[in-house]
């Protein structure tokens, strides 16, 4: 048995290839076989004025890609740049944090990519915490 497999709150909302969906008065388990399938849980999306930092822009731009408010082909090669730029900071505290994040959304993962950066996230906020420091502007989204 394989595929996503989703546990969802009662009145949970969550988007599946576009479509906005609403579980009803009891938790449910939904399993999504569709591999290529877009996926994104509402709680977990990210409002956009929360988008100030280098990672939470990649994060961002992932999660307009799954709602399908960007398109691939004008976004694919701003979030890989975006990402070239990460390697250098994250490659001391782990090596494969960005280049498994490339993978997953050069595969269109982008539901493992989301998964994936809220580890990148904590790390990005110790990080700016310990520099002091506002983020630089990045170009993605």
């Amino acid at each position: 048995m394989s595929g996503l497999v989703l546990k969802v709150a009662p009145g949970e909302r969550f988007i599946i290839n576009g479509a906005t969906l609403e579980n009803g008065d009891k938790p449910a388990r939904i399993r999504v076989v569709e591999g290529d399938a877009r996926v994104l849980r509402l709680r977990d999306a990210m409002h956009p004025k929360e988008v100030n930092t280098p990672v939470k822009r990649v994060y961002y731009a992932i999660q307009l890609l799954i709602t399908g408010d960007l398109k691939e082909e004008d976004t694919l090669p701003a979030l890989d740049e975006a990402c070239i730029q990460l390697l250098d900071i994250f490659k001391p505290v782990d090596a494969a944090l960005i280049p498994d994040l490339r993978s997953m959304v050069s595969r269109g993962n982008y539901y493992s990519a989301l998964c994936h950066l809220r580890q990148v996230l904590a790390i990005e906020e110790e990080l700016l915490a310990m520099r002091g420091s506002t983020p630089p502007e990045s170009k993605v989204a």
